[in-house]
């Protein structure tokens, strides 16, 4: 029996494509030097705000998604 999975609406997929290009572009190319050197680029975070992917829960008036 297979189940359909209707959960999820356009913006979901939306921001999950939005967030498979953001790790394929700016996270995979660095993770190994990251794993190795025990910390993440300070940038990366900067990018990924810019980007609208952090604080989702926080309203915009306070800085949030």
């Amino acid at each position: 029996m297979t189940f359909r999975r209707d959960l999820y609406g356009p913006d979901h997929e939306a921001f999950r494509d939005t967030v498979r290009a953001f790790l394929a572009k700016e996270v995979a190319p660095h993770h190994e030097r990251w794993e190795r050197n025990g910390v993440v680029d300070r940038e990366v975070w900067y990018s990924a705000g810019r980007q609208g992917l952090l604080g989702p829960a926080v309203d915009e008036e306070y800085g949030g998604g």
